[in-house]
């Protein structure tokens, strides 16, 4: 979610890096329906999903053993959230936080390609993208 050139991010409690709400999506629900429901179950609050930006493919090592992911990533609007107001997880390990993109690097966002893309739709680059961490 992005609000007046902030942006919406969350972080496990404990954890240096930060990531985009979200979650994974049920068998039977499509992506835009799912992140619906991750911010109901995350935040309490209904949520808009409007146009797709695009995906990155991230993979990391966790205590040997190696994840992938594929992130779809939306706009998404969530009426009474604003910049300024403290918003409270629904969640005890999640903590959420709005940024502006030029702390995206000192609040630890990933995947990494996330920064780039976010940054460049808020300039006004509106077509979707793909990228990938993995090399």
């Amino acid at each position: 979610m992005c609000k007046n050139k902030y942006v919406l991010l969350v972080r496990m409690r404990g954890l240096a890096n930060s990531f985009l709400p979200g979650g994974h999506i049920e068998m039977g629900e499509s992506a835009p329906v799912a992140l619906a429901r991750e911010i109901q179950e995350e935040l309490g609050q209904t949520c808009k999903v409007k146009s797709f930006f695009g995906a990155i493919e991230n993979s990391w090592r966790e205590g040997g053993t190696m994840h992938h992911e594929i992130n779809l990533i939306f706009e998404a609007d969530i009426p009474g959230l604003d910049p300024g107001v403290p918003v409270v997880s629904q969640e005890d390990h999640l903590e959420f936080f709005w940024v502006m993109p030029e702390d995206f690097e000192n609040k630890n966002l990933l995947p990494i390609p996330a920064r780039v893309f976010i940054k460049n739709w808020l300039a006004g680059d509106k077509s979707p993208w793909w990228g990938s961490s993995i090399e």
